[in-house]
């Protein structure tokens, strides 16, 4: 797929959200990038990137949320709080990130995987369960993806909340070889089997 087919003036609207594509080549969105990943929530969260500056943010954009995009149709995805009813996605101000993401095989499971960030301001409110139901909608209407994990913290309850509100169900806590073997509970979309192993998801023991 050519750049072209992921357009800045692309977005899965919400009652509040645009949830909409990066852009590479945009400054807004690679600064977003740094203030988001640079947030003590996040770091105490997900740990620290290395992405401390812009010109490194737009090299991950373009390198491997494009690359996404171009071999899946996903990745991560710009999440935008809209000021009034019915704002247009230029109006609107980057609050988070919702990813739907599927590694590169042989180091990928085959199904992909749902996350979520905002911004500590804009924690709480919602938002995040907004933007990953939506996006889970959009994937499996638009993308014909029948299948989603969710994975966090074993004792992140407010992502379990949230992985639960969307309608995923807990599979139980496992050592992820995809995340270095670190143990994470582990969530699927419901109707998903209940044996792991067929999505190539098992322990690293």
């Amino acid at each position: 797929m050519a750049d072209s087919d992921f357009p800045p003036t692309f977005s899965i609207p919400t009652e509040h959200l645009h949830i909409s594509y990066f852009q590479p080549d945009d400054p807004a969105h690679a600064a977003f990038l740094v203030q988001l990943w640079n947030t003590d929530d996040f770091i105490q969260s997900c740990g620290k990137t290395g992405i401390d500056n812009t010109e490194k943010a737009a090299k991950f954009l373009r390198n491997q949320v494009q690359a996404g995009y171009k071999r899946n149709g996903h990745h991560q995805f710009l999440v935008s709080l809209k000021p009034h009813v019915g704002a247009t996605l230029s109006e609107s101000k980057p609050i988070g990130i919702a990813s739907l993401m599927k590694g590169e095989p042989p180091n990928a499971y085959s199904r992909p995987d749902i996350g979520y960030t905002i911004l500590p301001d804009q924690s709480g409110k919602g938002y995040a369960t907004e933007a990953a139901a939506s996006l889970l909608e959009y994937a499996q209407k638009s993308l014909g993806i029948d299948g989603v994990f969710g994975f966090c913290g074993k004792d992140n309850k407010r992502s379990a909340r949230v992985l639960e509100k969307i309608g995923l169900e807990y599979r139980g806590q496992r050592k992820l070889k995809l995340f270095g073997g670190s143990e994470s509970a582990v969530y699927a979309l419901k109707g998903m089997d209940q044996d792991l192993k067929v999505y190539g998801v098992d322990d690293d023991e």
